[in-house]
């Protein structure tokens, strides 16, 4: 009886294990320009704005996965990327909000992955421990190695995004430091960039807009930068879900 309960113990740490493989935490991207998609579990709702104020979910535009999923971004125009362990599927929406599968575009690493950010227009970067290589992407759904050199991260990191083509936001705890590159060149720390939160870092959501979305928790907080790389707080913008 006893070698019954221990096998039945195992096996059950084995199927807990397996479904623990893919990560289902709250994710937030910014989608298209307009939306705000939000993932939890195999959903990702999408949230619309017509002024940044005012956040309305849209009926009828939820992406839902098949399969347990790692992280999913958005790539480009009407695609996001879905990550499972060493490969990313595409999936394109039309303007009724369904969702098809882009046959012959997936990515598949050689080396282990654990996290992948759009980089620039059909590009992404791909992070394993704390170095980042970047890929680019042809019309025939084929991948290559980018120009861009491979960015070595200097500190800890919790977190990676580009807010901009050539450069890379790098978070660590509740700071984020920012860091310039180009085709072929080193990469090289901006100084005077630092973003702070005074609150935890969940995730962060970079609008095309200038304007950053830090997560804690089920709010959204955003923050614009001026010319000379002060951070402020956006008041009565808030997004909460």
């Amino acid at each position: 009886m006893r070698k019954i309960i221990v096998t039945c113990s195992l096996i059950a740490w084995v199927l807990l294990l397996s479904t623990c493989t893919r990560s289902s935490h709250t994710q937030v991207f910014y989608f298209n320009y307009r939306f705000i998609g939000i993932r939890e579990g195999r959903t990702v709702k999408f949230y619309d704005t017509p002024d940044q104020k005012t956040w309305q979910y849209s009926a009828g535009k939820d992406f839902v996965s098949p399969d347990n999923f790692d992280e999913v971004f958005h790539f480009i125009g009407p695609y996001i990327g879905v990550r499972s362990g060493k490969t990313i599927k595409f999936y394109k929406t039309n303007k009724q909000g369904t969702w098809n599968y882009s046959a012959g575009k997936d990515f598949t690493s050689t080396y282990n992955v654990d996290a992948v950010f759009p980089f620039g227009i059909n590009s992404i970067g791909v992070r394993s421990g704390k170095t980042v290589k970047f890929y680019d992407t042809h019309k025939d759904g084929s991948w290559v190695p980018s120009a861009f050199k491979d960015f070595i991260i200097p500190t800890g990191v919790d977190g990676a995004f580009s807010p901009l083509a050539n450069y890379i936001g790098i978070r660590q705890g509740k700071t984020i430091k920012f860091y310039a590159g180009g085709n072929n060149a080193a990469w090289t720390y901006i100084p005077g960039r630092d973003f702070t939160s005074a609150d935890n870092i969940d995730e962060i959501c970079y609008l095309n807009t200038g304007t950053m979305g830090v997560l804690n928790g089920r709010t959204l907080k955003f923050y614009t930068v001026n010319d000379t790389g002060k951070w402020t707080y956006s008041a009565c913008k808030d997004f909460s879900f």
